[in-house]
């Protein structure tokens, strides 16, 4: 991925850092405050709970996804497959609407807990139109391919909220995805059958953070990012999403937002040749309840 997409989506969490330090700077009291009262007495009106007070969020989300899949499976190091587009050779969608979830559990002020979900399923049957090269395998021109690409994530943050304020919070994260891809090419007029699947753990870093304009408005951005470069593989996995959040009450909240999530794989290792880029983008709707 080019260095200036990457660094359009660490823009917005080093933006929000430096807005709480300003906003530390610009609530401090020229004088300190009274003293409070270590308890409150019980006639006392409790303080309204605010969102860096709460211990448990669960956001329900969708997102708007547009796909784009360039993929090249090569026989051998030295004999490189067609370099095709899954969307526009093989048929597959290039557009669904993805529900999504993850749960966020807050122990303690620093530190953060989150569980999350993402899921794109697709399948097309196509007649093709160009010679295509996978594997080991020639597919000819008018054979119609029956085709699947999957892709299943499960992921486990885990973050630590170095700034936590009144009017927002920034954190330092750390998170693990499982992901699982399936991908499949058929003919079913020659019995062709050519398969490739794995699932492997992927470690992420990255930032996160949330800045309070009013009690209500809120701008929050995430950033994951993890970069590998072995001996004959190179690759590169971007999570990202910028969101607007418009809070109900205390305890619920609705967002707009806009996500990107992306894979680049580049292997010349002799059991896996080939290249994968997969790019997902696009608005996101979502509403989080808060405990």
């Amino acid at each position: 991925m080019p260095i200036s997409c990457r660094l359009l989506l660490v823009i917005p969490v080093l933006a929000l850092a430096s807005t709480l330090a300003v906003a530390a700077q610009s609530d401090a009291p020229a004088q300190p405050p009274a003293p409070l009262p270590a308890n409150l007495p019980d006639w006392a009106p409790k303080p309204r709970p605010t969102v860096v007070e709460d211990r448990f969020r669960i956001e329900v989300n969708l997102l708007g996804a547009s796909a784009a899949t360039d993929m090249r499976v090569d026989e051998s190091p030295t004999l490189p497959g067609t370099e095709i587009s899954a969307e526009d050779d093989l048929g597959l969608d290039d557009f669904q609407l993805l529900p999504q979830a993850e749960l966020t559990l807050l122990p303690g002020e620093r530190h953060l807990v989150r569980l999350s979900a993402f899921a794109m399923h697709r399948s097309a049957n196509k007649l093709i139109e160009r010679e295509i090269s996978f594997d080991d395998e020639d597919y000819v021109v008018g054979e119609r391919v029956d085709s699947l690409l999957n892709l299943t994530m499960f992921g486990l943050t885990y973050g630590y909220r170095f700034v936590v304020h009144r009017r927002g919070e920034l954190s330092a994260t750390f998170g693990v995805q499982i992901a699982d891809v399936e991908a499949n090419a058929v003919v079913r007029s020659r019995v062709v059958r050519e398969s490739e699947s794995g699932v492997a753990p992927l470690p992420l870093l990255g930032f996160e953070g949330r800045f309070d304009f009013t009690p209500r408005w809120a701008v929050e951005a995430r950033a994951q990012y993890l970069t590998v470069n072995a001996d004959r593989v190179n690759g590169s996995i971007l999570d990202g999403r910028l969101a607007l959040t418009w809070r109900l009450n205390p305890y619920l909240a609705l967002g707009l937002g806009y996500r990107t999530f992306r894979i680049d794989v580049d292997s010349s290792d002799e059991d896996t040749p080939g290249f994968v880029d997969l790019s997902i983008n696009g608005p996101l709707l979502f509403v989080r309840a808060s405990m």
